[in-house]
């Protein structure tokens, strides 16, 4: 369906996706990240806390939602970056967990260096999770890490973003960690560049957004809405 985006002129067409990151830090920034029933990555801009936080945001993982997506008109536009022209709303319910699983298996970079190969900024990684927690920054923030190891043996230690675990505190993370853990899917992102991290990740901050169980179950005991649903558009 074709529009506008707002405030140019700009070609727009209306997009269904599945949310696999929903993020958001200490300050309000909020972010999504999804793909399409084709596997396509997207990274609508903005995005408000509102629509990700609260008893039923618009963006929740593994909902899937359909809004008009334009060109990303900002300088340095990663390949997954579209402009949102408009809200954003709910396209069904997330599919049961065999197909949520399947989706996770088809999308899956093999290792943290190829889902951000060619300019991407989101991808989706099979890691083992070694441990969390949580830890003070120079600045005087706490912030949730994880240490996890992909396909390859390399070992990573970077903050998760999860807006599912933005509210855990200190010793309440009771997700399986260690040499002997499930195997998860971790979708992970960049930041915009703000060079304070120069070199492997073309100055961009490395996080983890999303965090799911490879067999598509629930990651925390109250996603009651991902419990007995049945396939949903663009789950394939």
């Amino acid at each position: 369906m074709p529009g506008t985006a707002l405030g140019a002129e700009l070609p727009s067409e209306v997009t269904e996706f599945v949310p696999l990151a929903v993020t958001l830090d200490g300050a309000g920034g909020a972010c999504v990240a999804g793909v399409t029933a084709e596997g396509r990555w997207l990274r609508p801009e903005p995005v408000t806390a509102a629509q990700v936080a609260g008893p039923d945001p618009v963006y929740a993982v593994h909902h899937p939602v359909r809004l008009p997506l334009g060109p990303a008109t900002g300088d340095g536009a990663r390949p997954e970056d579209r402009a949102a022209a408009g809200a954003p709303r709910r396209a069904g319910q997330p599919a049961e967990p065999a197909r949520r699983a399947a989706l996770l298996a088809a999308v899956a970079d093999p290792d943290v260096a190829t889902a951000f190969a060619g300019g991407r900024s989101a991808g989706l990684v099979a890691v083992r999770p070694l441990g969390y927690r949580h830890q003070r920054s120079t600045g005087g923030r706490t912030f949730l890490r994880l240490e996890f190891t992909d396909n390859t043996g390399e070992r990573f230690d970077w903050i998760v973003r999860d807006v599912r675990l933005l509210d855990a505190g200190p010793g309440e993370i009771a997700l399986p960690a260690g040499p002997e853990a499930p195997l998860l899917y971790a979708a992970v992102g960049l930041t915009h560049p703000n060079h304070r991290f120069p070199g492997r990740f073309r100055g961009c901050h490395p996080l983890v957004v999303g965090l799911h169980p490879a067999d598509g179950s629930p990651l925390l005991p109250n996603e009651t809405s991902l419990e007995g649903t049945a396939g949903a558009p663009g789950t394939a």
